[in-house]
C-alpha cells in the first residue's frame, strides 16, 4: 500500500460522481452519455472504425461510464501517443494534423491552427507575428490617410522610446498578453473602455467615444504593431469590432482579438445576434478563441485564426506557436479539436435552440426579480441587490447541485452550453426561486476561493 495520497484524483472522483449541473467550462460538461453516444455514434458511421477498436461512439461511452479517474487514465492511455510515424507534428505539420487545422479552416474561415495550451499560447503567438508584419513593413504607413495622420503628429509626439514597437491594448486584457509583451520587448499603450460591470457604476462609452480614444492614443505614438481587443470580456460585454476594424482600416493598422469566449458565436444566428459575430467574421486581422470555454473540448483547446492581411507571416505561425508551447503537445487534446470539427455541421443548430431555452430562462429569473446583466446569449450573469450577494446566489445553486463558473459580492457567472441538460437548467430556476421565496441572505463569504478575472488586468 502507498504511503502518499492521491489528492487530485480523489477530488475528480468525487466531482465526476456528484451529478453536479456544471456552469463552468470546459463547454463538455462532463459529457452526457445519451448525448455522447449519439453524436460520436454520428461521426463513427461517417467512415469504417480502427480494426483494432469497437465502435468508436462504444469506446467513447464506455470511457465516460467509467466510475473512477483510475479507470479512465488507464483506458485512455491507449490513445495518448507522441510524434510517431504517421501522427504528424504540431509545430511542423504535413499529414493528419495538416488536414485536420485544413477542416477547422473552412469552418472558421481563416487560416486555423491549434493551440494545445489554450488561448494564453496563441496571445502569445499573436503579438510575435505582430511584431514581425510591423518589421517586415519597417513600420511605417503606406496609405495616403495613414501618412496624413502621422504627418499630423505635433513635434514632440516622438522620441527614443517610440523605437522599441508598441500596441494599443483596449480595456482589460489576460495576463498572457501582458506575459508576450514583456517577452517581446512591446510597450503597452493603455485605453480605458467604460463597460457596465456589476458592483462599479460606469458608463458605457459609445463605439465613436472608444474609437476616438483610440485614435487619440495613436496620435500620440508611432505606428503601433497593432490594437488588442478582449471580446467579449468575462461578463458578456462586446464591443463593436466592425466598427473598430474599419476606422484602423484606414490606417493600415491590424486589429488583434484574444476572442477567448468568443468560439461558439461561429454558430450563432447572425440576424437574431448581430453584436455577437465571430471576431473571423469582424474583420480581425489575428485572433484566438477558445475551444474549451463554448464548445464541447477538453480544457487547454483553442484556436489561433490568421486572416489573409496576415499572410506576409504565415509561414512563421508555427515558429511563433512553437516559441511559446510545449514540444510535447497532448494528441488527446488535438484529437478533441478533430472530434469537433465532425460534430460542428450540427452545432449550429444546437446552438441556436439551446440560446432559445438560455433566453427564456433569463427572462424568469428577470421577472422573480432578479437583475440579469447584459451578455452573450449562452452566458448568465446575475447581479446582486439589496436582499442576496453573489455568494448567496452561489450558495442555493451549490445546494441544487449546481457549480457556477465565479462569483464575487457583486455577481455571479453561469456558462452554459448546449452540453447543459434541461435537468440543469431546472436546477437554476429552483435555485433563483427559493431565494424569491425566502428574500434574505444567508450570510454566506463573500468571495470564491478563485475568481478567473485575477488573470484580467
Amino acid at each position: 500500500m502507498s504511503n502518499y495520497t492521491t489528492p487530485i484524483a480523489d477530488y475528480l472522483n468525487e466531482y465526476a460522481a456528484s451529478d453536479m449541473t456544471r456552469l463552468h467550462m470546459p463547454g463538455h460538461k462532463g459529457v452526457e452519455v445519451d448525448k455522447c453516444k449519439d453524436e460520436f455514434a454520428f461521426v463513427a458511421n461517417r467512415k469504417e472504425p480502427a480494426p483494432t477498436c469497437t465502435e468508436p461512439s462504444e469506446v467513447v461511452c464506455g470511457l465516460v461510464a467509467e466510475k473512477t479517474i483510475e479507470k479512465l487514465l488507464a483506458e485512455i492511455g491507449r490513445f495518448d501517443i507522441t510524434e510517431i510515424t504517421g501522427a504528424d507534428n504540431l509545430y511542423d505539420p504535413s499529414g493528419i494534423i495538416k488536414e485536420s487545422e485544413g477542416n477547422a479552416s473552412k469552418i472558421f474561415g481563416a487560416k486555423t491552427f491549434y493551440s494545445t495550451e489554450g488561448s494564453s499560447q496563441a496571445n502569445k503567438a499573436m503579438l510575435y507575428l505582430a511584431k514581425k508584419h510591423w518589421e517586415n513593413s519597417k513600420g511605417k504607413a503606406n496609405s495616403n490617410a495613414a501618412q496624413c495622420f502621422y504627418a499630423s503628429e505635433p513635434d514632440g509626439a516622438k522620441n527614443s522610446t517610440n523605437e522599441i514597437p508598441c500596441i494599443i491594448a483596449v480595456g482589460s486584457c489576460h495576463k498572457s498578453f501582458y506575459h508576450a509583451a514583456e517577452l517581446l520587448n512591446i510597450r503597452v499603450i493603455k485605453v480605458e473602455n467604460h463597460v457596465p460591470t456589476p458592483g462599479v457604476p460606469a458608463f458605457h462609452d459609445t463605439t465613436d467615444n472608444l474609437i476616438e480614444n483610440i485614435l487619440g492614443a495613436i496620435n500620440k505614438e508611432s505606428k503601433p504593431i497593432g490594437v488588442f481587443v478582449t471580446y467579449p470580456d468575462y461578463f458578456g460585454n462586446a464591443v463593436d469590432l466592425i466598427g473598430i476594424k474599419k476606422a484602423l482600416s484606414e490606417l493600415n493598422i491590424p486589429l488583434l482579438v484574444d476572442g477567448a469566449h468568443s468560439a461558439y458565436f461561429k454558430f450563432l444566428d447572425y440576424d437574431k445576434y448581430p453584436e455577437y459575430k465571430h471576431p473571423t467574421d469582424c474583420g480581425a486581422d489575428l485572433c484566438c478563441t477558445s475551444a474549451h470555454k463554448t464548445l464541447p473540448a477538453l480544457t487547454g483547446t483553442a484556436y489561433l485564426h490568421v486572416k489573409e492581411s496576415f499572410s506576409d507571416v504565415i509561414s512563421d505561425v508555427s515558429h511563433a506557436m512553437d516559441l511559446f508551447g510545449s514540444t510535447s503537445p497532448s494528441y488527446l487534446l488535438m484529437a478533441s479539436l478533430d472530434l469537433f470539427n465532425g460534430l460542428s455541421e450540427n452545432y449550429k443548430k444546437e446552438v441556436q435552440s439551446f440560446c432559445e431555452k438560455t433566453e427564456l430562462l433569463k427572462k424568469e429569473l428577470t421577472d422573480m426579480g432578479f437583475t440579469i446583466h447584459p451578455s452573450d446569449p449562452l452566458r448568465i450573469v446575475v447581479c446582486s441587490d439589496e436582499h442576496f450577494k453573489g455568494s448567496d446566489f452561489a450558495s442555493s445553486l451549490r445546494e441544487h447541485k449546481c457549480e457556477v463558473e465565479c462569483y464575487d459580492e457583486d455577481y455571479i457567472i453561469m456558462m452554459l452550453t448546449p452540453y447543459n441538460t434541461d435537468k440543469d437548467l431546472d436546477r437554476i430556476r429552483e435555485s433563483f426561486l427559493s431565494l424569491a421565496d425566502n428574500s434574505q441572505s444567508t450570510n454566506t463569504p463573500s468571495s470564491s476561493e478563485f475568481n478567473c478575472l485575477v488573470n484580467f488586468k
